[in-house]
């Protein structure tokens, strides 16, 4: 069984003063096979995002050029973000960039309209539930054990 550990990343403070909750993260590796290039970096742990990837600025430039799959819809605060879907090669790496644990293709959600784009990458359940995750408000522990893409 492989395993791996991310510490939380520390988030920021809101107008009011108060601090936001430290989140949970894991280092992806996105690969276009096509240009022979793939794109590494830290994604959100998000359990309430229902797909597998979401998109953030850096991984649309990543993704331009490249033909969508299909087109999609997300609901997100009582709107709809329309979104192009892209079928990536993707590999969860360990904090020192070493894959441990290839996904295989997945679907990367990257909104049509560019103020949609997150912040950070965002990983979903259609990943996470491939995985077995430990949080503890500290660290997230990631194993891997008998995985299908």
């Amino acid at each position: 069984m492989n395993s791996t550990s991310y510490p939380y990343k520390e988030d920021g403070i809101l107008p009011d003063g108060s601090k936001v909750p430290d989140v949970p993260i894991m280092n992806l590796l996105i690969l276009r096979r096509d240009l022979k290039r793939g794109l590494l970096g830290e994604s959100i742990v998000d359990t309430g995002f229902d797909a597998g990837i979401y998109a953030n600025l850096n991984l649309a430039e990543f993704l331009e050029g490249a033909r969508p799959i299909r087109t999609s819809s997300l609901q997100a605060a009582g709107r709809t973000v329309i979104c192009e879907v892209f079928g990536v090669e993707c590999h969860i790496v360990d904090p020192n960039s070493k894959p441990i644990l290839p996904l295989g293709k997945v679907d990367a959600y990257c909104p049509v309209d560019p103020v949609d784009l997150s912040d950070d990458v965002i990983v979903g359940r259609a990943i996470l539930n491939r995985v077995r995750l430990e949080l503890d408000g500290r660290i997230a522990k990631l194993s891997v054990s008998d995985v299908t893409a």
